[in-house]
């Protein structure tokens, strides 16, 4: 609906909230394997023939659809190596890797400035994990391992083998949020991570793609219906939305993001009251949540219930002291309510976070207009809001108003005019400055 922010819990994704369990999988060997160098390098050199059977990634890729292309089962270990940009990355992280992927009979290859992959024939994702285990342990300071470490498995779900280097990346991304000394192997939640960056980067088919096969892994997890119903909602396809944030309720029922995304598409369905059900759940759930005491002083404003939505649309400005909208909110919420100053508190406020903000511009001059104070003030305020929107018709009325109240006939009736070819009933405004007028021009 128009008169809502158009947000979807989107930002409060697994990236952060459905990770942290996963530190679990980090698990460290006792089988180290001896470095005998300890050099840094920013690129290892080609011509050394310790990185002679390197690859990049193109050449790897070949040897999975050639070499490998007789295996049942293959497995991907994607590799961080922390460093720095003055003094590179340590020359026996890289040799260490070398070394694990020759002895198990692996391609390797890099993949990126730190980045390295490894892919094994006949092996099995947990296999890599173990391989992932023993590389900690072959690392210069095992106590403080520069390595990051994805695993992935083939065959998985629909992936052909060629994806499997993508999908360690994939891991590999996951393990990022826990940083050097992690292990993660390719599950959903690493596709929910994947999808939450096309989703980030406005790329939203391939973001439903990426829940989707999320979901093919574990159909439970409730935090990748969620992201997809965020994306079918963006899309607008409301029904597909609402069926995927039941499903993350129905899975997980004090879930805040799903119970206020379905409130939230119900409202734009124009189902007030059930929207508002929702919100109500939500604030339950998780009292003082931005978005949901926000959208629940708003439904209550657009249902006439102005004094039930003050305290929340308050509540929501404390929240956050930097949302336009709420504090335009609360002034519409006061002005119903007959407060005329604190309104215009309120609407000055919201001007001030976004001085582009026209509608709170033209609902401040139409105040002040109606106080009959500071009239300068409020021209000023309603030509502001004009040159912002030229085609809004109402913007136009309250214009003419100013105009009228300064006695600016002339300007006034051209608003007025102006506001009525756009639609706006101006017609009585009109008589009554055109008679006006008239009784001018008489005296």
């Amino acid at each position: 609906m128009a008169g809502h922010a158009s947000k979807l819990f989107n930002h409060r994704s697994t990236t952060q909230e459905f990770l942290f369990s996963h530190s679990d999988d980090i698990l460290v060997s006792g089988n180290a394997q001896e470095v005998r160098t300890h050099r840094k390098c920013a690129a290892p050199p080609s011509p050394d023939p310790l990185f002679s059977d390197m690859q990049d990634r193109q050449g790897l890729v070949h040897a999975i659809d050639t070499h490998m292309a007789s295996a049942s089962a293959l497995c991907a270990i994607a590799v961080r190596i922390e460093g720095s940009e003055e003094t590179g990355f340590p020359e026996d992280a890289v040799v260490a890797v070398a070394t694990l992927c020759r002895t198990h009979q692996g391609k390797w290859a890099r993949i990126g400035p730190d980045r390295f992959a490894c892919v094994f024939p006949h092996l099995a994702a947990a296999d890599g994990h173990l391989l992932a285990q023993q590389l900690f342990e072959a690392a210069p300071e095992a106590e403080n391992s520069p390595f990051t470490i994805g695993v992935a498995a083939y065959p998985t779900i629909n992936y052909v083998r060629t994806q499997i280097v993508e999908n360690a990346e994939k891991a590999l991304e996951h393990a990022s949020f826990f940083g050097p000394g992690t292990i993660i192997v390719f599950d959903a939640v690493s596709l929910n991570i994947s999808g939450d960056r096309y989703y980030q980067a406005g790329d939203i088919a391939r973001a439903i793609d990426e829940y989707k096969k999320g979901l093919l892994l574990d159909p439970g997890d409730a935090n990748l219906h969620n992201s997809l119903g965020v994306c079918h909602g963006v899309l607008n396809d409301l029904d597909s939305a609402l069926s995927a944030f039941e499903n993350a309720i129905w899975l997980s029922p004090r879930e805040v993001m799903a119970i206020y995304n379905k409130g939230y598409i119900l409202l734009r369905k124009g189902n007030a009251e059930q929207a508002l059900g929702c919100f109500l759940q939500a604030d339950t759930c998780e009292p003082n949540v931005f978005e949901v005491i926000f959208h629940i002083g708003q439904t209550l404003v657009e249902m006439g219930a102005n004094e039930k939505a003050r305290p929340y649309l308050e509540a929501a400005t404390l929240a956050n002291n930097r949302s336009g909208p709420a504090f335009k909110g609360l002034g519409a919420c006061l002005d119903q309510l007959g407060l005329t100053k604190e309104a215009i508190q309120a609407y000055k406020r919201a001007v001030k976070i976004n001085p582009g903000d026209a509608e709170s511009l033209s609902l401040l001059g139409r105040l002040y207009t109606e106080r009959g104070e500071s009239l300068d003030v409020a021209s000023v305020l309603c030509e502001q809001s004009v040159r912002l929107a030229p085609d809004n018709a109402l913007f136009r009325h309250r214009l003419g108003h100013v105009f009228l109240n300064q006695g600016k006939l002339n300007h006034a009736l051209a608003e007025f005019e102006l506001a009525a070819a756009m639609g706006h009933d101006s017609q009585p405004q009109i008589e009554e400055t055109q008679d006006r007028m008239t009784a001018s021009r008489a005296s």
